[in-house]
């Protein structure tokens, strides 16, 4: 009998590992960069069309991932390793530090727009959020990306994501001049750094879940859009 409950708690330990792997559906390749405030991840990371990659985080990593399209090297047409306000980018977002055993992740279109994305985890009770843009970007950016919900005009979002002094989203925190757009077309990504809700800031929208599996994939490109209500 002990045996056998060892061999289910092995199983179970498996089934529940700790990765994050991203599934490139784009028709083109693409270059991660990830960016990290605790734990580690693999970096400048090419992912051609149609591969899978395992980007071997820390159990504890906490960070994010922008997408870079059009690279040479860190030099992309939509994306990069950091904002310079004139390559948008789209942002997933993942702490499996501040609760052992589990992962809170999120979308961030705070950044911008440049391919979709699809944030799934092993256990399929956890939400999948997903956000794919087609057409009707209120600021058009370079191959087929939009700029920042947080800038009213490309010259403003020159300076970055969130206009020096506020002046673009609200205090930093609340609604940008573009936000509606954003939050209309995908309801489960962040329109603007307080659309949880925080600090009274509406609409406050389901935009980061916390889940018990730490077995996550992102998928680029889903063709899909989540409508998940909070």
């Amino acid at each position: 009998m002990k045996c056998a409950i060892l061999a289910v708690a092995a199983v179970a330990a498996v089934a529940n590992a700790t990765s994050l792997k991203v599934v490139n559906k784009c028709s083109e390749s693409v270059m991660l960069f990830s960016q990290s405030s605790y734990g580690t991840i693999d970096n400048n990371v090419n992912v051609a069309k149609g591969a899978t990659r395992d980007m071997h985080i820390s159990s504890n990593w906490d960070g994010a991932i922008n997408v870079g399209t059009g690279c040479n090297g860190a030099n992309c047409q939509t994306g990069g390793p950091t904002w310079d306000g004139q390559t948008p980018f789209s942002r997933a977002e993942f702490n499996f530090w501040a609760v052992p055993g589990k992962v809170t992740y999120d979308i961030s279109l705070i950044y911008g727009y440049n391919v979709g994305m699809e944030i799934s985890a092993g256990d399929a009770s956890c939400d999948k959020y997903a956000c794919h843009i087609t057409s009707g970007c209120p600021i058009s950016g370079p191959g087929g990306s939009c700029f920042s919900p947080c800038c009213s005009t490309k010259a403003a979002c020159a300076g970055g994501a969130l206009p020096a002094g506020g002046g673009g989203c609200v205090n930093n925190a609340g609604p940008g001049p573009h936000s509606p757009f954003y939050y209309n077309t995908c309801p489960n990504a962040y329109a603007f750094p307080d659309n949880d809700g925080a600090a009274g800031y509406k609409p406050a929208d389901n935009v980061d879940f916390t889940c018990g599996n730490t077995d996550i994939t992102l998928t680029l490109c889903p063709g899909t859009t989540s409508h998940i209500p909070k």
